[in-house]
């Protein structure tokens, strides 16, 4: 696939504006205008990965002004989750999550990721039963985000007691460990 193919889906482009609720004034909006995001028309059916990296990055300097950015990335990442869930495909993922449970929905990360964007693939090992290694393909610019994503969408398991960090990077490759 090549980089031009390399899409994020709309709705995953929804649940970022959802979680920028009340801070989508009019210098942002152009600021995302100028990003290739226009938010005065119908949202497209996706769009090419490096916009999402720049709205990533714009909606993190928005949120978190001041925080480090992979810090302010791992807080974005917590506020999609919730905002992605109010989304309708986010409501739907997230009741066929609370069913599964922490290792099964572990195990399905690929397929659970495959919702939002067509690039991203993830590797994931067992390595006990509350213990895994999870190898992302394309993490972005600042893994955290794809780090916080897991965990706290892993949390909406009911799961107790969750860890997860940034193992490491290799490019745009990025590996997490997940124990509880």
């Amino acid at each position: 696939m090549s980089p031009q193919d390399e899409v994020v889906f709309g709705h995953t482009v929804e649940g970022l504006l959802v979680a920028l609720d009340g801070h989508l004034d009019a210098s942002l909006r152009a600021k995302f205008k100028d990003a290739g995001l226009d938010l005065d028309r119908k949202m497209a059916p996706a769009y090419p990965k490096a916009q999402w990296y720049q709205w990533l990055r714009l909606a993190a300097e928005t949120l978190f002004p001041g925080v480090p950015l992979p810090q302010a990335h791992w807080r974005l990442g917590e506020r999609f989750i919730t905002a992605y869930f109010s989304t309708a495909m986010g409501r739907a993922l997230q009741a066929v999550l609370k069913i599964l449970g922490p290792a099964r929905t572990l195990e399905r990360t690929t397929r659970n990721m495959a919702s939002g964007s067509n690039y991203v693939r993830v590797d994931v090992e067992r390595l006990a039963p509350t213990d895994y290694r999870l190898k992302v393909n394309d993490a972005g610019i600042h893994p955290e985000f794809f780090g916080a994503l897991c965990h706290f969408g892993t949390l909406t398991t009911g799961v107790e007691g969750l860890t997860t960090e940034v193992e490491g990077r290799d490019g745009p490759s990025a590996t997490y460990r997940m124990r509880w």
